[in-house]
């Protein structure tokens, strides 16, 4: 076994709002992990919207033979579902590389944002191989990104310019493993439709794989970019209808929230919900209590079924399990963005390449 990280050659040029050219991976080994670094330019105003060095990438997706998705990130910017994740995942809000935060200002400025998809269980490893994709054993294996809106990061300044940078993380020199999981990551954007009171808002749930998180990501619609909010989703369920145990959980969104914090560590995060304003002057804030972005909660099944991977939902057909949602205080264009987090064992014919 040899383990190492490999940087992508070919770069991706800033266009706004546009499906940048597939980018091919190394299909020499097991990829565990993917990063994108996006190095943006643009002009920021006192308007600036907050997260606005997240907001730099609207879909990510990495297709393999047969247009086989191991991931498929999309929605209104969805790479700041994936950078919270990072937060979650590696403890500290490690995709602001070098402290950017200090680089942004009003006026023409440069920042750097790294989003990292790690595809196994323990982020801290970088070569973890509890889920990897067989890159070694596919004929086909591209990044696709989507841009964004040239004006996403302030209301009255945009970006100007931008190159995306990609590296992978891989172990080379051993077969394809029998037991190997590989991703399967989906989002859905649900765009919301109506109040809904006692969990009576039911989403199907995906089956047929392993499924190891629920990431919900709710945003308020506003004119330049949406914000997260905490008050239109007030309560959440995990329902097994068709089993004799129907309920793996019911929560409040504070305490859903609460429990987040909890399993991940998130401590001292404090971000506004709101515009930045005058971004010269305004910094996130600490408090010595666990806190968690407005918007953002997880539902982590490995603290319900098996520890790494999650619920088994192989032999689950469509509609039997369901995730229930109370909502209040929905206007026009309110959305909330969900990612699964799938797993599937590896295809057969792969196995031993």
């Amino acid at each position: 076994m040899f383990k190492n990280s490999k940087r992508i050659i070919t770069t991706g040029a800033w266009v706004a709002s546009s499906d940048l050219a597939p980018v091919d991976l190394p299909r020499e080994g097991l990829i565990t992990e993917l990063m994108v670094r996006a190095v943006i330019t643009a002009t920021l105003t006192a308007s600036a919207e907050d997260d606005c060095t997240k907001r730099v990438i609207q879909n990510l997706s990495i297709k393999g033979d047969g247009g086989r998705t191991y991931l498929g990130l999309s929605g209104e910017q969805a790479a700041r579902l994936l950078n919270f994740m990072n937060a979650c995942d590696f403890g500290l809000e490690f995709a602001q590389a070098g402290g950017v935060l200090t680089t942004v200002d009003v006026g023409s400025t440069s920042f750097e944002q790294t989003f990292i998809v790690h595809f196994g269980s323990n982020p801290k490893d970088p070569f973890d191989l509890t889920a990897a994709i067989p890159a070694k054993a596919l004929s086909v294996l591209q990044v696709l990104l989507t841009t964004t809106a040239a004006a996403v990061t302030d209301a009255n300044g945009a970006i100007t310019a931008g190159t995306y940078r990609y590296s992978i993380n891989q172990v080379l020199e051993i077969p394809v493993p029998a037991n190997l999981m590989c991703p399967l990551g989906s989002t859905l954007v649900w765009p919301q439709d109506a109040n809904y009171s006692d969990y009576s808002k039911k989403i199907d749930v995906p089956t047929g794989a392993w499924l190891r998180r629920i990431v919900m990501l709710v945003q308020d619609e506003t004119a330049i970019a949406p914000v997260r909010k905490n008050d239109e989703v007030t309560a959440v369920r995990l329902e097994l209808p068709k089993s004799a145990n129907k309920e793996v959980g019911a929560w409040t969104w504070q305490a859903l929230q609460a429990e987040t914090a909890k399993i991940y560590g998130l401590t001292g995060w404090s971000q506004s919900e709101a515009a930045l304003g005058a971004i010269a002057t305004t910094r996130p804030g600490y408090n010595s209590t666990p806190f968690i972005p407005h918007g953002l909660a997880i539902i982590d099944l490995r603290k319900y079924f098996h520890p790494v991977y999650g619920a088994d939902l192989t032999g689950f057909q469509a509609g039997d399990v369901k995730l229930g949602l109370t909502i209040e205080n929905r206007a026009a264009g309110d959305d909330i963005l969900i990612y699964w987090d799938q797993l599937q064992p590896v295809e057969r014919q792969y196995i031993g390449r």
